[in-house]
Order: C-alpha cells, then sequence, then structure tokens
C-alpha cells in the first residue's frame, strides 16, 4: 500500500513512536479522518445557523366567523313558493321563500295611484301659475295657455287621470277668463260713464257761459222796459237750473272716477284671488304628494319583503316553514343561516403549559382532518383571541381557548376545485411562536439535564 509523503523535517518535532505512525499510516485512513473533522465542523456552524420553527398546537373545530343568521318576515303571511332546502349553500340577496303579495301588492298599486294624483295635481297647479301673471303697478292681468305636459310615463300608465287633468286645467283658465271678462266688462262700463259725465259736463259749461252771456245783456233792457221782465226771470232761471245741472255733474265724476278704480281693483283681485286659491291648493298637493311618497316607500318595501332572501352567504341549517300554503306569523322564524364568509375561525384548545408565548397576531397553520395534509396542504391563519382564563371540559381537563381566523375558507386539489370547509370540521392548528436553532434544540436536552442534575 502506498504511504503518503510525509515532510520529514516535521518528524523532528515530534518522538518516535508517532513518527513511525505517520509513516506508516495510509493515505486514505487519513483522509477519511479529516472528512469526518470537516463534516463535524461544517454540521456544527449549520446546527448554530440553521433555524427551524418553534410551534405550539391545539386541537379544535371550525366555527362560524359571524353568529348563527335567524331570517325573519316583519309581517308574515301565506307562503307561496320554497326556493331552497336544508343544508343547501346560499349565496348573500339569493331568494329563500316567497310569501303572497296580494294584499301588499293591492294597497301598493292603489297608493302608487293616489301619489300619480297628487302628482298630476301638482304639475296642473304649477301651470297654472305659470300661466297667470298680474302686474300690480301696471293693473295688468296676463293670462296664456299652453298646452299641459305630462311625462310619458304618465302618459303610458295613466291616460285616464292625464285627460282629466287636462280638461280641469283647461276649466280653471275657462273660468278665470270668464271671471276676468266680466270684470273687465264692468270697468268698461264705468270708463264709459267717465266719459260721458265729462262730455256732459263740458256741454253744460258751454250752455252755462251762453245763459250767462245772455242774462248779461237782456238785464240792462229789462231796466229800461224795453223786455218784459218775465224774460229776465226766465233767463235767471234757466242760468240756475244749468248752474245745478253742471255742479252735479262735477260731483259725479270723482264718485265714477272712484268706481273705475274699484272695478280695476276687483279685476286684479280675481286674477289674485285666482292665484292664491291655486298656490293654497299646489300646496295642499304637494304635502299630499309627499306624504303619499313616503308611504309609499313603506309599501313597496313590504311588496319587496315578500320574497325573503339571504342576508349572508352560508348554508341553510333549518327550513322552519316546508308548506306551500303555511302561515307564517308576523316575526316569526324562517330560515336559520350558518355564514360561511371569506375567511374561517377555528376554536382551538391549547394546554396550559403551552400557553406562555402565545399572543394575538401569531401566524398559525391549520390542518384539516377531513383533508390529509401532506395532500392538500393547509390553511394560514392569525391567531385572534386568547381567553383569559383556563376553562374545564367535560371530563375536567384544563385548556386554554383561542381563536384563529384563516386568510381563506377552502382547500384547493389538484385540479384547482374547491374543497369546501364547514362549521364543525375538527382541525388542529401549529401557531408559530419563534424560532430555534438546530444547535438550541440538540442542546435543550443537556441544558435541562443540567439545570435538573443532582436534585432530589
Amino acid at each position: 500500500m502506498k504511504t503518503p509523503s510525509v515532510n520529514r523535517k516535521h518528524l523532528d518535532f515530534v518522538d518516535d513512536k508517532t513518527a513511525a505512525l505517520l509513516l506508516n499510516t495510509p493515505g486514505s485512513a487519513r483522509l477519511m479522518l479529516w472528512v469526518i473533522v470537516i463534516f463535524f465542523i461544517v454540521a456544527g456552524v449549520w446546527a448554530s445557523r440553521a433555524q427551524l420553527e418553534q410551534v405550539t398546537t391545539g386541537n379544535g373545530k371550525v366555527i362560524p366567523s359571524s353568529q348563527l343568521q335567524v331570517v325573519q318576515n316583519l309581517e308574515g303571511g301565506i307562503v307561496k313558493a320554497l326556493m331552497v332546502k336544508e343544508g343547501e349553500q346560499v349565496q348573500k340577496n339569493q331568494p329563500l321563500l316567497l310569501i303572497d303579495d296580494t294584499r301588499f301588492q293591492s294597497d301598493f298599486n292603489e297608493r302608487a295611484q293616489e301619489l300619480a294624483s297628487a302628482q298630476a295635481d301638482a304639475i296642473r297647479l304649477d301651470a297654472l301659475l305659470d300661466n297667470v301673471t298680474v302686474n300690480q303697478t301696471k293693473k295688468t292681468v296676463s293670462v296664456s295657455r299652453p298646452p299641459l305636459v305630462f311625462p310619458d310615463t304618465y302618459l303610458s300608465a295613466y291616460p285616464d287621470l292625464v285627460n282629466r287633468q287636462q280638461a280641469e286645467y283647461s276649466d280653471n283658465l275657462s273660468t278665470l277668463e270668464s271671471q276676468l271678462a266680466v270684470a273687465t266688462q264692468q270697468l268698461q262700463q264705468k270708463q264709459q260713464e267717465l266719459i260721458e259725465a265729462r262730455s256732459r259736463l263740458s256741454g253744460q259749461r258751454q250752455g252755462y257761459n251762453l245763459a250767462s252771456r245772455e242774462y248779461k245783456i237782456t238785464k240792462p233792457l229789462a231796466d229800461e222796459g224795453v223786455v218784459p221782465e218775465i224774460e229776465l226771470l226766465k233767463l235767471q232761471r234757466q242760468l240756475n237750473d244749468t248752474r245745478k245741472e253742471m255742479r252735479s255733474t262735477e260731483l259725479q265724476i270723482p264718485v265714477i272716477e272712484a268706481a273705475i278704480r274699484e272695478a280695476e281693483f276687483k279685476r286684479l283681485d280675481v286674477a289674485l284671488k285666482f292665484r292664491s286659491d291655486i298656490q293654497a291648493d299646489l300646496n295642499q298637493a304637494t304635502a299630499r304628494r309627499d306624504a303619499l311618497n313616503q308611504s309609499s316607500v313603506g309599501l313597496e318595501d313590504k311588496v319587496q319583503r315578500t320574497l325573503v332572501r339571504s342576508p349572508v352567504n352560508g348554508t341553510v341549517q333549518t327550513l322552519y316553514f316546508n308548506t306551500i300554503g303555511g302561515v307564517i306569523q308576523p316575526g316569526m322564524d324562517i330560515v336559520a343561516i350558518v355564514p360561511t364568509e371569506d375567511n374561517l375561525v377555528i376554536e382551538a384548545k391549547v394546554l396550559p403549559q403551552d400557553i406562555g408565548f402565545l399572543r394575538p397576531g401569531l401566524k398559525a397553520m391549520i390542518k384539516f382532518s377531513a383533508y390529509d395534509y401532506t395532500v392538500y396542504g393547509g390553511l394560514e391563519g392569525t391567531l385572534e383571541q386568547i381567553s383569559a382564563d383556563t376553562i374545564q371540559d367535560e371530563e375536567g381537563n384544563s385548556f386554554y381557548q383561542v381563536k384563529i381566523r384563516t386568510e381563506k375558507n377552502n382547500l384547493a386539489d389538484n385540479s384547482g376545485e374547491q374543497l369546501p370547509i364547514i362549521p364543525g370540521m375538527t382541525a388542529s392548528a401549529d401557531i408559530i411562536t419563534g424560532k430555534r436553532t438546530v444547535l438550541q434544540y440538540l442542546l435543550n436536552p443537556i441544558l435541562k439535564a443540567r439545570h435538573s442534575a443532582l436534585r432530589e
């Protein structure tokens, strides 16, 4: 066997026995020794640096992430159709059950008709206000007759109502125009009387002036006896009569002018009263429309509630009514649904000796007994809650109760098909409390033995 070359200068520093061993040791043995030494050095370095997760394990089960949802109906009624079965998966807002809506639909339709009538009244009255204008400064009244326009929805849904409103709109304007015509005629009569009175006064003044001149001419002649005195008396009587008539006419003119002003105000008052009445009716119609609109919202809500929908994603646990035609009392339970949200909550038991390093926020890996972990894996989660004190089960075992929320609510197989996880499934939770090196794991028994050694 070939011996390795040894630097003979180095042999001067060892004894003869060691030198003989070095000279006679095979090279392969010496190589194996170095390999073993290097291996232990590398293993020691790796063990001091490589880290393993330190976990606390707890066993438990899946619980609903929110409370059991019990669906009720405020008004109740007769069951018309059942749309789900117990154990069926449902989505949020999915129909569950249909209640006969005949009574509610009838009330809603009646209220909708009343609301449409009130709205139509408001449209008509608002148009009347726009079409009648009064200028009190100029003492003028303007009435226009544009066509009354309704939305297309009214024309198609309520044609009779539209026809009635258009006819009433025309009648309202015709009545106003008739009243204004009477008031205008009375005003014109007074204005004509004023013209006649002023014309009569002008004639009377001319007659008085002529009679006065004739009297002045005749009086000297009567004094001289040329003209009989009786003629002078006749002229004087005529002059007095003319003066009285003129005075009477002068007094009549202010009265007629006042009557004209009254007729003008009366004509304006007809239009103002019309607008005032229309405004009052419009206020009532608007108030009635708003009240009906509010109440119709409630009735519409009742109609919509006859279709009972699921409030959450979940599984139908209990269907309390299974008979078509059955009567549901107001406020009675109809369906109980176990929620299945986007994440799950695992309620696990942890032994008291393992609770020391647990705190909310720690990551965890959940393994479900229903699915092989080596095939389907588990779900990652976060520790959310730790009970304040230990709890004892029926067998007297003490434990802390912890709750872990997962990031997903299902597993998946190799084909990508989702594997559902439902409340009640058993699971184990590995809660990661920290990390330790391999060397710490190996030395842990020695350290424990050191601290407990030489103790009785």
